[in-house]
């Protein structure tokens, strides 16, 4: 296997295991919802300050919230691995594209854009 084959397979497990892990705990925090009969959520903006300090940790929203958090982070992870590689790769139009790509991503979401 040659070392672009071995990128392709580390960048699609890495899109994989994200959308795993984020489907097992929206499946979670619906069966808790079904469960426990919490249908509670927050109210306004969910954001980190009420996902560490609000309610009970494992309450079907947190875990919900949780999944959703997982599911928009996994391609910015993929996107951090494919700087990577293209690093060690010496790639350095890619290295510098692929980070443009991620600061534009990083700073839409610190904005809310």
């Amino acid at each position: 296997m040659d070392s672009l084959e071995k990128m392709e397979v580390l960048l699609s497990n890495v899109l994989r295991a994200g959308v795993m892990v984020s489907a097992c705990l929206l499946i979670l925090g619906l069966a808790l919802t079904v469960i426990t009969g919490d249908t509670s959520c927050p109210n306004g903006v969910l954001d980190i300050k009420w996902f560490l300090w609000g309610d009970p940790f494992l309450a079907p929203s947190h875990v919900l919230f949780l999944g959703f958090l997982v599911l928009i982070t996994t391609p910015v992870l993929r996107i951090m691995a494919s700087i990577a590689i293209y690093v060690k790769a010496k790639d350095w139009p890619f290295v510098t594209l692929t980070t443009l790509v991620l600061l534009t991503l990083l700073v839409s979401f610190t904005l809310g854009i």
